[in-house]
This record gives C-alpha cells, sequence and structure tokens, in this order.
C-alpha cells in the first residue's frame, strides 16, 4: 500500500496548479477611535472584524451554486478538468450531474478568513496554470460585483424607508393643517382665541361696573326712607339688567350649546398642537432621509486587493506531500492497532 501510495504521489498523480490572491473589505471611513496602522485604517481593529465577518459571508457567496454557474461552467470544466492519463481521483467525471460538479467546484476554491488580520485568501486550484488563475480572477470579480450588490440594495432601502417616513409626516402635515383651516371655517372667525378674551374682558369690565351700582345703590337707600323712590327703582333696574347680560355673556363662554368658546378653544388649541407636532415630524424625518443618505456613503464596503493573482510557474506540490505524509500516518496507526489487537491475542 505504501508503495502504490508513493508510486500515485510520486509519479502517477496529475499536477495541480494553485493560485493565490488576498484581499480585505473595508468601509471608506473608518471609526473615529480607530488607531491608523501601516495601511492607514485598512487594518485596524473594529474594520478588520468587519472584513472578518464579511470574509465568512463571501466563503459561502463565493461556493454558492449562482456563482457555480456563472464562474465554473464558463471555464467549461469538461475539457478544463477532464479526467486524463492513469490518475483515477483528479479531474471532473464526464456528463456529471449538477450536484457533482457543484461539490467538485467547492473541492477547487477555498476562501479563508484570517483571524488575526481579516485577510481573505482566496485559493483556486486547476489542472493548468491558466484555468486556476482565470478562475481566481473571475472569483475576485463576483466577490466585488456582490459588495457593490449589497451596498446597493442597502443604500436604496435605507433611503427608501426614510422617503416613506418624510412623505407620511409631510401627509400628517397637510391632513391637521386642513382640519385647522376647516375648523376656523366653520366658526366663522378668524381667532377664536381672541374672541374668547375680548368676552373675558368685556365680562370683567361689566361686573366691576356692577359693583358699582351695587355701592351707589346702598348709598341712596341709605338716602332715601322709601325704597321704591325713583332714584333707588333707577339704579336697581340698571343692576338687574347689567346681572342678566353678565349672565348671558358667561353662557357664551361655558355654556352647553355650539356656541361655548371654551370648547371651542379647547378644539382649536389641540388643532395647533397637532399641526405643530406635524411639522416637528417633518423637520425630524427630512433630517432622518438626509442623515441616511451620508450614513448610506459610510456604510459602503469595497475590496482592497493586497496581492494580485498571478499565472503558476510551476505545479503545487503541497498536496502530494500531504497526502503521503497522511498515507504514512494512516499506515503507523493501522499498524499499531494491529500490533495492540494481536498482543491482545497472544496473551489470551
Amino acid at each position: 500500500m505504501l508503495v502504490a501510495g508513493v508510486a500515485y504521489f510520486g509519479v502517477i498523480g496529475r499536477s495541480r496548479y494553485q493560485v493565490t490572491s488576498d484581499f480585505i473589505v473595508r468601509l471608506p471611513q473608518a471609526p473615529n477611535n480607530v488607531t491608523p496602522s501601516l495601511l492607514g485604517t485598512v487594518l485596524a481593529g473594529p474594520t478588520m472584524l468587519g472584513s472578518l465577518e464579511d470574509g465568512r459571508f463571501l466563503a459561502v457567496y463565493l461556493t454558492s451554486p449562482e456563482v457555480m454557474q456563472r464562474v465554473f461552467l464558463r471555464l467549461e470544466p469538461e475539457t478544463t478538468y477532464a479526467k486524463k492519463g492513469l490518475d483515477p481521483f483528479a479531474g471532473m467525471p464526464k456528463d456529471a450531474p449538477f450536484d457533482q460538479k457543484l461539490a467538485f467546484f467547492r473541492r477547487q476554491v477555498s476562501v479563508v478568513p484570517q483571524d488575526l488580520t481579516g485577510v481573505i485568501q482566496l485559493t483556486t486550484t486547476g489542472l493548468n496554470p491558466a484555468t486556476a488563475f482565470e478562475l481566481n480572477r473571475l472569483l475576485l470579480n463576483e466577490a466585488e460585483n456582490f459588495l457593490n450588490t449589497s451596498n446597493q440594495n442597502i443604500s436604496r432601502n435605507q433611503q427608501t424607508f426614510a422617503e416613506q417616513e418624510l412623505e407620511n409626516a409631510r401627509e400628517r402635515l397637510a391632513k391637521a393643517q386642513q382640519a385647522l383651516a376647516a375648523f376656523n371655517d366653520s366658526q366663522g372667525e378668524i381667532n377664536p382665541e381672541a374672541s374668547a378674551e375680548a368676552t373675558s374682558r368685556y365680562i370683567a369690565g361689566m361686573e366691576a361696573k356692577l359693583v358699582d351700582l351695587q355701592v351707589e345703590e346702598g348709598r341712596l337707600r341709605r338716602q332715601f326712607l322709601d325704597p321704591n323712590a325713583p332714584e333707588v327703582a333707577f339704579v336697581t333696574d340698571q343692576i338687574i339688567e347689567l346681572k342678566q347680560q353678565i349672565d348671558e355673556e358667561r353662557a357664551k363662554l361655558v355654556g352647553p350649546d355650539e356656541k361655548n368658546l371654551n370648547q371651542r378653544l379647547v378644539k382649536l388649541r389641540n388643532l395647533q398642537t397637532e399641526v405643530g407636532f406635524a411639522e416637528a415630524s417633518v423637520k425630524a424625518a427630512q433630517l432622518a432621509a438626509d442623515n441616511s443618505r451620508l450614513e448610506s456613503q459610510r456604510q459602503l464596503k469595497f475590496l482592497v486587493l493586497l496581492s494580485n493573482p498571478e499565472t503558476p510557474s510551476g505545479q503545487s506540490l503541497d498536496w502530494r506531500w500531504k497526502g503521503l505524509l497522511s498515507l504514512v500516518g494512516l499506515l503507523l496507526v493501522g499498524w499499531g492497532v494491529a500490533s495492540f489487537v494481536l498482543g491482545i491475542s497472544r496473551r489470551q
């Protein structure tokens, strides 16, 4: 078995070629509390954590069936990854079903976010240098397109929500203003509040005059022994008439009918408060819409390529050494287990 493994990994196995590129996902403006690094703010703390999270998303997206259909199938894997020679493992079987193509594609792509730096390492494998390079380049384009599409969707959704809130606030303001105007029109007066204040002042004036008349009536009663004297009766009639007039004016302020000035004044102030609140809501919604545009710009993410993919000049030998060492380790484990079992059986 060891001889067969050496023969496969040393001679029979087809050459594999690997292309690696490194990139990071960053914001156009790092937070204010981020300490600059050697690369500006690219590898700083919060930005690094964001790139690490985006790298995990990209690891799933770049190996998804949609990307496989757009990228991998463009490389004509039936030809570029076809089985050839004596190697029974390398390559994709002819007329392979979709699931098998997807599994094979995922074995050729490795997306590894680096925990310490946030750098995302993209490694692609091909059976010839050109295929490995082209696959890496196409996947980088897919990663950049994915970020651009995500930016557009996030910005559009935020802006749509903010504009909808602004439109709702404007509609509320328009309804409040219409209700206030309709109320004023129904009252037939420009300013009910001023009317109520004028009525209150008028009543206060009549009450002051009533006090003066009552004082005068008392003086006349003391002066004339006959309570029905013309002078006393004249003042008494004035007092009765003034009291009646005061009661009528008070009824206009607090009476139960539709002419109640106090009730109209309360309704007026409620409508004015609603208009004021609606105006404040419009201002807040406008400010939120403006801030949403700025925040969308701050949240835009873009790909920073740290190392470009290059066409490999030679085959990758890592898989050969790893495969051979794994085989040797497996044989050693098997030999150890077999020796243990034989030792137990001999003791028995």
